[in-house]
């Protein structure tokens, strides 16, 4: 028996092993070759010259099945075509397979491949060429970068965030004579903070819409009985940070009513309303304005409050903040930058 005949019968050896014949396999092998065609994964086969003699679900940018008898400078750009290059190389003088991450510009994407090479060794265990496996990972990668860019604004508006609740706990400290009072206020605006936030995580982080942030504000004063407020005029979504403070701003004033002025009173009206103002250079701004009317309104405001509300508020929106009170009745009017309209 000659070597032809030994290496028949340990083919048919395997095929019995495997339960089937040539046909059998071959049946197999389309079906895999098919499934592939469903996955992100293309199997190439590289002769010692670098040359591809084969490959299997190519992707089209890379020339779809077209590659036989080209090399990864005629099929890639530079840059990615240069790295795998020098890594085939490796593998072929060296025998020892090689994994990376690769970014490829095709088609004018950018798109990223977990890269496997191994070595094929002939009888002599000598390495005959290599065998490539793509593996096309770029939804992961985005998901990755769009991760990342998350978790860095979750930490960046966590210490703006931290920032105004200690610049909140030092006002309401200076401005509490009883440690009663001071737990009382604090708490209370810290709900308000919250408040903001959770309408602006609904949306995605985009901002929030302004009468679900007035009227979110208003239903921690609301108790058993309705409030004596109007709310009108447009309706329009503003930034995460402006979103913060503008509920900040209307807390102090249905906190400041309540202490002195019309929600306890019961007996005149509030109105609050919102418009776009045209400013002189051709900008806009959204003006918030916030007005009580009647007998017992508009009563003395804290100074720290009143310095919150025409000082730190206008500041953080990049607009301006004035408020005008007697015995009749309290007007704030607040102006947010165009910036902060989504």
């Amino acid at each position: 028996m000659n070597q032809n005949d030994n290496d028949s019968g340990n083919d048919a050896a395997l095929l019995a092993e495997a339960g089937g014949t040539d046909a059998d396999r071959s049946r197999r092998l389309g079906f895999a070759i098919r499934a592939l065609g469903r996955t992100p994964v293309s199997i190439f086969y590289q002769s010692s010259d670098l040359t591809y003699q084969w490959a299997e679900n190519v992707p089209d940018a890379m020339g779809g099945g077209d590659v036989v008898g080209r090399t990864d400078h005629d099929l890639l750009p530079s840059l990615a075509a240069d790295r795998l290059t020098a890594s085939k190389l490796k593998v072929l003088e060296a025998g020892d397979p090689q994994r990376f991450e690769l970014p490829v510009n095709l088609g004018g994407e950018v798109r990223w491949f977990d890269v496997w090479i191994d070595p094929d060794r002939d009888q002599g265990n000598r390495v005959a060429g290599v065998f490539t496996t793509l593996i096309e990972m770029t939804d992961q990668k985005r998901r990755e970068v769009q991760l990342k860019n998350l978790l860095r604004e979750v930490s960046h508006r966590s210490k703006n965030l931290l920032a105004i609740v200690l610049s909140l706990a030092s006002q309401t400290a200076r401005s509490s004579s009883t440690l009663s009072g001071f737990v009382g206020a604090f708490s209370g605006r810290l709900q308000a903070i919250a408040r903001a936030q959770d309408l602006v995580t609904d949306r995605d982080w985009r901002g929030a819409l302004m009468s679900d942030l007035i009227s979110r504000q208003l239903a921690l004063f609301r108790g058993d009985k309705a409030l004596p407020v109007k709310v009108s005029g447009e309706d329009l979504v503003i930034s995460p940070s402006a979103a913060l403070y503008v509920g900040l701003a209307i807390h102090e004033l249905a906190a400041n009513s309540v202490r002195s002025g019309q929600l306890v009173a019961l007996s005149g009206s509030i109105d609050v309303s919102t418009r776009i103002e045209t400013l002189a250079d051709g900008g806009r701004a959204l003006v918030l304005e916030w007005s009580e009317l009647g007998a017992g309104t508009g009563g003395e405001m804290e100074p720290l409050t009143r310095a919150f509300l025409e000082n730190v508020v206008p500041l953080a929106v990049e607009g301006s903040g004035s408020l005008a009170a007697d015995g009749e009745g309290m007007r704030y009017v607040l102006k947010v930058d165009g910036v902060h309209i989504a």
